[in-house]
């Protein structure tokens, strides 16, 4: 099993090829340094060669300045040619043992360096040390006749004759030399280039390769993702490859049927929840109609009672029946309350359901609206409500001028014994606007800031603030509809100031409004 799943995985295949590759083109560089080598090695030595060429030629010239020098020295009898003439015999030594350290290591070329150099320090003690002393001696006329036997001559031939020698065999060395690297750089060059066709044709395997078993497998199982990310969860890919693609394929199939699955639990569970919200909402209707008919029935009957107690009262010329005419007066305001009470209800239940007809509102003209429902109750706290610049934003008109209507209402009811300050700002962050509404109300204690978005929660008796406590938990749901959020900061006595955040309007959202759908 093992076997075989190393002959089928794409890694290992993959590895194989790469350290195939890698070997070829390892063993294509070795020969190509190998020949670089060569050829430095070559050019090296072609230049130690030059060199030592060059210094040969540079003591044979010597050599010849020794000898003409002498020979003037003996004919002129001039001691300048002959300081010339120890300048050149002190100098030779230093320039055989450079000589020595550039020809070539055959052995043959040490050899005859090393001759060249007994053969003029022989010229040196027996023919030019000796004429010098004949001259000083003897006198120049025997010096003069030393020179015409040509002996100095002829020492010089000969060495000069070794330096032939040494020239042709250095040069030939240096053609040997080069001869080597060229080969050896032809044959690098020819291996490299059958190494590199050889690579590229490898490249070229392994390219098609790839295409055929990698990437056309992995491009079914893209365009698969595609359509099953539009919706078509009825799509699958084969799956009977047994390497690294065939677990990605069944790890496809395997996503597919469990989307699949899940796709048809949530159309039941959305069925459902359907169903159910349609029953709350018809119930909720029911029950408010169905509660609200005896309570308006109660209510007539009390004032028809409060009438006609109100008539014999008159009639008898007494006011004994003023505790029954409270009595009705309670009757009527418990109804009044309940009413209320059954009305908000269906607003918080209705509230956050349904669709939301989404378009771009100017957030000013829906304060206007809220502040005209307000006018009545602004006049009678004589409130001050202040309006900053507002922006547009995407949401439902009707529910937007709902949550300003609550909020602008809340602050100028909680206000105590102060005149009612109410401001109203927005500001940018992201793709959202944050909304303020800022009030100099009673202010709370921030650990109640969560607990008055509750249904039906207040933190006041009735008798203090009227209300059922209501408005801020159907504005939580219809900011949680809009993908909002809101929240409120305050300390006791100093205030408070509710913000919520709206999606802002965009041209992309203006030519294709969204519609939220409640959970």
């Amino acid at each position: 099993m093992l076997r075989r799943s190393l002959r089928t995985q794409i890694t290992t295949k993959v590895v194989a090829i790469s350290a195939a590759a890698a070997l070829l083109l390892g063993t294509a560089l070795v020969v190509l340094i190998a020949a670089v080598t060569g050829q430095r090695d070559a050019a090296r030595t072609a230049f130690s060669s030059q060199e030592a060429l060059s210094v040969a030629n540079q003591l044979e010239t010597s050599l010849l300045s020794i000898e003409s020098g002498l020979n003037r020295y003996v004919t002129t009898e001039d001691e300048a040619y002959l300081g010339l003439v120890n300048r050149d015999l002190k100098a030779y030594p230093a320039i055989t043992r450079r000589l020595s350290g550039l020809v070539s290591s055959d052995p043959r070329q040490q050899a005859r360096v090393r001759a060249i150099g007994e053969a003029i320090r022989d010229y040196d003690v027996f023919w030019a040390t000796t004429l010098v002393e004949i001259a000083r001696e003897d006198g120049f006329a025997n010096a003069s006749s030393q020179v015409e036997t040509d002996g100095g001559r002829s020492r010089i031939d000969d060495i000069r004759a070794q330096f032939t020698e040494l020239f042709d065999r250095e040069r030939a060395v240096i053609r040997a030399r080069e001869d080597s690297a060229e080969r050896l750089s032809t044959r690098a060059i020819g291996l490299g280039i059958g190494g590199l066709v050889l690579v590229i044709a490898v490249a070229l395997g392994f390219t098609l390769y790839l295409r055929r078993a990698v990437l056309r497998p992995v491009r079914t199982v893209a365009d698969a993702t595609g359509r099953l990310a539009a919706g078509d969860l009825s799509t699958r890919v084969p799956d009977q490859r047994e390497d690294e693609l065939g677990e990605l394929a069944r790890g496809f199939n395997s996503m597919a049927d469990s989307l699949e699955r899940g796709r048809a639990e949530l159309e039941r569970s959305n069925a459902e929840l359907t169903r159910s919200n349609s029953e709350l909402e018809q119930f909720a209707s029911v029950t408010s109609h169905d509660l609200q008919a005896p309570l308006t029935t109660i209510s007539m009957y009390a004032e028809l009672l409060e009438r006609r107690r109100g008539a014999g009262t008159a009639a008898g010329g007494g006011n004994g029946g003023s505790g029954e005419l409270d009595l009705v007066e309670g009757i009527r305001g418990a109804t009044q309350q309940a009413r209320g009470l059954i009305r908000d209800l269906l607003e918080y239940s209705r509230a956050g359901r349904g669709q939301l007809a989404l378009e771009q509102v100017p957030v000013d003209r829906v304060v206007g609206q809220a502040l005209e429902a307000l006018a009545g109750a602004i006049e009678e706290a004589h409130a001050e409500v202040t309006v900053g610049e507002l922006p547009v934003v995407l949401a439902d008109r009707a529910n937007l001028c709902r949550v300003f209507q609550n909020l602008i209402g809340n602050a100028v009811k909680f206000t105590g014994d102060r005149a009612p300050r109410v401001r109203i700002e927005a500001e940018r962050e992201g793709e959202h606007w944050r909304f303020s509404v800022r009030d100099n109300g009673i202010g709370m204690n921030p650990e109640h800031a969560r607990r008055i978005f509750e249904p039906f929660q207040r933190l006041h008796g009735e008798e203090d603030y009227p209300g059922t406590g209501i408005g801020l938990a159907v504005c939580e749901r219809i900011i949680d509809q809009h993908g909002g959020r809101i929240w409120v900061s305050s300390a006791l006595g100093e205030g408070s100031v509710f913000h919520f955040t709206l999606p802002a309007a965009t041209p992309a959202a203006a030519q294709s409004p969204r519609v939220a759908v409640s959970a």
